[in-house]
């Protein structure tokens, strides 16, 4: 019994010890695009995600202006942090962040950014300075966040569309009336005549207002 016993505690040691690595090891940072091909002239974006457990975080996301053109305005923080960005860099090709956190953030979106597609086979790279995790230590020597690159988007196949002959309709003779003109009745249902589709939608939008009008004063 007392074998198992110190067989089951130091197992026991041994998790414990390697729960910080593991905590350690969750931290990432990564880049998604929108889409992974484009065709010159596309405009793609890019979100700037983070794992949760973060209070800092100090990076460049670089790429080859001959390949993609920034957006003007288009970099939007998100409120995952308090987040600066700085795009005065971005004619030179780099988009500075910098976000700060008193307490761990969630995990989640920094910001996201929008390129034009200038040439197939673009790449964008992040650098980073600086990763406070929760007790705002630097992990960030060792981290390293996947490139992306935009490859060239394939042309679609083309396609033959088959036209169906042309039908004529039936010719209608009108029904004279018991005065022997020519004027036909508006046809009806029993007793209700029939409801235009635009009268239709305007009565369905008047039920939902007033459906939400109840809700609200409820």
């Amino acid at each position: 019994m007392k074998k198992i016993l110190s067989v089951l505690v130091a197992v026991l040691l041994v998790a414990f010890a390697c729960i910080p690595a593991f905590a350690a090891d969750e931290a990432k940072i990564e880049m998604v695009p929108s889409a992974t091909e484009a065709a010159v002239g596309d405009v793609i974006t890019i979100s700037f995600n983070v794992s949760e457990g973060l209070t800092g975080v100090d990076a460049l996301v670089n790429y080859d202006t001959e390949y993609l053109e920034y957006v003007k305005d288009s970099a939007v923080a998100t409120d995952l942090m308090v987040t600066e960005l700085n795009t005065e860099t971005a004619g030179a090709g780099s988009i500075h962040v910098a976000s700060a956190k008193t307490d761990p953030a969630e995990a989640g979106t920094l910001f996201t950014a929008k390129f034009k597609v200038k040439k197939a086979n673009a790449e964008i790279t992040a650098d980073l300075n600086e990763v406070l995790d929760a007790s705002d230590n630097d992990i960030a020597p060792g981290m390293t966040v996947a490139p992306i690159t935009i490859a060239e988007k394939a042309a679609d196949d083309a396609t033959t569309t088959t036209t169906a002959p042309a039908t004529t309709a039936p010719a209608t003779t009108k029904a004279a009336d018991n005065k022997g003109g020519n004027s036909i009745n508006p046809p009806k249902t029993g007793n209700t005549p029939v409801i235009g589709s635009v009268a239709a939608i305007l009565v369905a939008s008047a039920a939902v207002a007033v459906v939400m009008k109840k809700k609200n004063e409820d």
